[in-house]
């Protein structure tokens, strides 16, 4: 994990680039959210940014608090930029070691500076891929999203019908500039095994039955299901069609 003050900026980067959006663009589709407009998609995000700011209002050891859904005929980017800055000033001032509500049991509210910075990332992405070319996920906070996409997500993995019989999927990436920003050499690197129980995710060179080899930024796209990137793949098996077959979060 990154620390919560790298978070931080690398969160508010992107919640500036998304209240960007220009009001021409919030009626085009976003490709990964099928029936969803751009406005759509500001709208459920809004929702998620008051969701995580009313957990980190709450004290420690509370339950949860209700996601409470988006207004309706608001002026869609002030009403996101309104939340969004909500979010951001209470992450400020929580103390991330304290505990928060959540709904992965993690122990401190640092969950919620990772969520938030993952989320907004791939909303940008999508939000921009909806009407121009979209910029790259910053690398570093890339990497990071793939690791929690196995440690959070896939950690339910079989609740959420994510099995398999075997498969195993190796991602690599080719940034050069990883160790040289601080990430232990291999970090990169990732090898999916699917069975019966789960998914079990290490990082690890090694020859999977499929493999995805890119940029960091594309990884975190291929596994969140983001098309188009550009990456280059291996196995008799396409993983860029067996992985939105088989993982979807």
């Amino acid at each position: 994990m990154l620390e919560p003050t790298e978070y931080l900026e690398l969160l508010r980067t992107d919640l500036d680039a998304i209240a960007a959006t220009p009001p021409a663009a919030l009626g085009e589709p976003v490709a990964a959210c099928p029936g969803w407009t751009v406005a759509d998609l500001l709208g459920h995000h809004e929702g998620v940014l008051r969701f995580a700011t009313a957990q980190l209002q709450a004290a420690p050891g509370s339950d949860m608090a209700p996601f409470d859904p988006p207004e309706e005929d608001v002026d869609r980017v002030e009403a996101f930029v309104a939340a969004a800055d909500r979010l951001y000033e209470e992450l400020l001032v929580v103390d991330p070691t304290e505990h928060r509500p959540n709904w992965h049991g993690a122990t401190e509210s640092a969950f919620w500076f990772r969520r938030m910075a993952q989320e907004a990332a791939i909303h940008r992405w999508d939000a921009q891929a909806a009407h121009t070319d979209a910029d790259p996920i910053d690398p570093i906070l890339a990497v990071d999203g793939v690791d929690e996409l196995a440690d959070v997500f896939l950690s339910h993995a079989k609740r959420r019908g994510i099995t398999g019989d075997g498969e195993t999927v190796h991602l690599h990436t080719t940034d050069d500039d990883l160790v040289a920003r601080g990430l232990a050499d291999g970090a990169g690197e990732w090898m999916f095994t699917f069975h019966a129980d789960g998914v079990d995710v290490e990082h690890a060179h090694g020859k999977g039955d499929m493999a995805v080899r890119g940029s960091a930024s594309d990884l975190l796209l291929f596994v969140w299901n983001r098309r188009p990137i550009d990456v280059q793949t291996f196995g008799d098996t396409d993983a860029l069609t067996w992985w939105p077959a088989n993982v979807r979060i």
